[in-house]
């Protein structure tokens, strides 16, 4: 006959009969002053400096992007006021060195061409005309708009060409 098998007759015996051993665990280790931090582990004193840090890094950061961003504008509007002093010197030129031009004449042309087209880019435009018997040279000055002010942004630009005009032909040709 088989022997019976004995049963737990207490709560303490049931609860003993089914627990299971539990395996060895590793202790983890106790930051000391001498080890480095590792992430996820409480933050010390050194932590409490560090507090708010992100937030100035951000701060810095963002001016100096602002920076950029401005100074590349200031030096787009430089650009393009400085290409319009050279499309109006040119078109003073061009005026000025025609036939029956006068120096007055390009100086119209150059401030009235630097007006109209460098609305913006180009401000208070001045040219100087110098007319002479082979060449017509216009000069313009102006100046472009300041973002963080206090900068002259001056802009001056020169146009030469010769001036057009009849003359008796040299020697003579044979058919």
């Amino acid at each position: 006959m088989p022997t019976p098998t004995a049963t737990p007759c207490t709560r303490q015996d049931r609860t003993a009969a089914r627990v299971r051993p539990r395996r060895a665990v590793a202790p983890v280790p106790h930051p000391s002053p001498n080890r480095p931090r590792a992430l996820g582990w409480a933050r010390g004193s050194a932590g409490r400096r560090e507090a708010g840090q992100a937030a100035i890094q951000t701060a810095i950061l963002f001016s100096v992007v602002l920076a950029l961003i401005i100074g590349c504008i200031q030096g787009m509007l430089w650009f393009a006021g400085r290409q319009v002093a050279i499309a109006a010197a040119s078109e003073g030129a061009r005026v000025a060195s025609a036939e029956g031009g006068t120096t007055q004449s390009g100086q119209a042309a150059a401030v009235e061409f630097a007006n109209t087209t460098g609305r913006g880019f180009l401000l208070f435009p001045r040219a100087t005309v110098t007319l002479t018997d082979t060449t017509a040279t216009v000069t313009l000055t102006g100046s472009t708009q300041s973002l963080v002010g206090g900068g002259d942004w001056t802009i001056t630009q020169s146009a030469s060409m010769p001036v057009e005009r009849l003359t008796a032909p040299t020697g003579t040709r044979t058919p």
